[in-house]
């Protein structure tokens, strides 16, 4: 999921650009659905590597005889 946190930002982005700036097209309610997952998204992406990045940081305990 980390490998798609890029993805997920600039649909994001692009999304909230196009659907929250007042503009009334056939396609906005959709849009702004979009965004909403793709925050969703970008929010678990961003998640998964803290939580990852923090597994990998951790030392192992090493029992010394």
């Amino acid at each position: 999921m980390k490998n798609y946190t890029f993805q997920f930002l600039i649909v994001t982005i692009i999304t909230a650009l196009l659907g929250f700036t007042g503009l009334e097209y056939p396609g906005d309610f959709f849009v702004r659905l979009i965004c909403l997952f793709a925050g969703i998204g970008l929010m678990i992406s961003c998640l998964d590597a803290v939580i990852v990045s923090r597994k990998q940081r951790r030392p192992k305990k090493n029992p010394q005889l």
